[in-house]
């Protein structure tokens, strides 16, 4: 049940109101003649109750009463596993763990103040911190909303850390993606350039790279399919999946390059059993080659940064974000928050459109 409290001096003292939700209308309860506010707080769970019982609340059964973050886990990830990805609940997993100081704690007790000690303790950066608050706030709510175990979500408001210094430029320039592509090119593996050749000049994200088959390879329209992407299975292996989500699912142009990397790789590979462009090799191994080859040359860039590079690069040809979402098979909203960056090139762009805008 949604709900919150506020007060308001009427008749020379407080009254406590409470606003909860039952079904699609708000309600509201009151109790007044309270000297303070903090008299008035400690009669909020009397009044919460009284309106519970109103709106036929029963609240959580009595067996999940005294469950604990720890204890519920299970059945979050049992509810969720038909609809989640093998590698978010991973991902869930591992935020329960981190926040053990308070995963035995009932839910019931569980205060945002907890949280927030727990959460400013985390020795991550930022980003990932982040992401785990945003993931125990998922679980917390499915406990509230689904079996009614706590009446509010304690991560409900806790704020993100904001970072006070510039984002750094997660997207190569021109000219430095073409140095990392000549070096690959001029090296021993070839799966590593054929691997960063098609993550820049496409845009896909890895999964679906791995997860490409030959017969997703039209040569005669020039163009890739991406339909299911290589992830982690339950069992801890690889294996195909669905695209991360309903944008994901797009048919994109080659290059006449690519198609002729491919063609080549094609030609000195026999074909594997699934009848993918890289079956047969360890994804692990591909996997953190290439981040350590990019690495070597751009330590603050990673895999992921060739999606921003591609989609930086081409909004400066075509200026369309529309465009550039359809091709990434992202939203719009997530393309111009997340994948564009403003580098060099950008930058040369404007100083030449800034010489001759008067």
């Amino acid at each position: 049940m949604d709900y919150h409290f506020s007060y308001r001096q009427k008749n020379g003292s407080v009254c406590l109101i409470l606003s909860y939700k039952v079904g699609k209308k708000w309600r509201q309860k009151t109790r007044q003649g309270f000297k303070t506010q903090r008299e008035a707080r400690q009669h909020q769970d009397e009044l919460l109750d009284a309106a519970k019982k109103e709106a036929g609340f029963a609240g959580a059964p009595a067996d999940l009463k005294g469950i604990t973050l720890r204890q519920f886990w299970p059945m979050y990830k049992r509810d969720k596993a038909g609809t989640l990805a093998t590698s978010t609940l991973w991902s869930y997993e591992l935020t329960v763990k981190h926040f053990s100081p308070i995963a035995d704690l009932p839910l019931t007790e569980l205060s945002m103040a907890a949280i927030v000690n727990v959460f400013q303790g985390l020795r991550l950066a930022r980003r990932t911190k982040n992401l785990h608050l945003a993931a125990l706030h998922t679980i917390l709510e499915h406990a509230r909303r689904v079996y009614h175990i706590i009446a509010r979500n304690p991560a409900q408001g806790i704020p993100k850390v904001k970072s006070r210094e510039k984002e750094p430029v997660r997207a190569l320039s021109r000219a430095q993606l073409s140095r990392l592509l000549a070096k690959l090119k001029a090296g021993k593996s070839q799966a590593l350039y054929l691997l960063i050749l098609i993550a820049a000049y496409t845009g896909m994200r890895r999964g679906e790279i791995l997860g490409l088959t030959w017969a997703d390879v039209d040569w005669s329209r020039q163009t890739i399919k991406i339909d299911k992407q290589w992830v982690r299975q339950a069992s801890r292996s690889y294996g195909f999946g669905p695209c991360k989500t309903k944008n994901s699912y797009r048919t994109i142009h080659a290059s006449t390059q690519l198609l002729h990397a491919l063609r080549m790789w094609k030609q000195n590979r026999p074909l594997s059993i699934d009848n993918r462009i890289f079956g047969g090799m360890s994804t692990s191994y591909l996997y953190a080659a290439a981040g350590q080859a990019i690495k070597s040359m751009y330590p603050d860039m990673t895999l992921h940064s060739l999606r921003h590079t591609f989609a930086t690069l081409l909004l400066q040809r075509t200026g369309d974000v529309n465009l550039v979402a359809g091709v990434l098979g992202d939203t719009v909203a997530t393309v111009s928050s997340t994948y564009l960056d403003y580098t060099q090139d950008l930058r040369d762009r404007a100083a030449a459109e800034m010489e001759n805008i008067i």
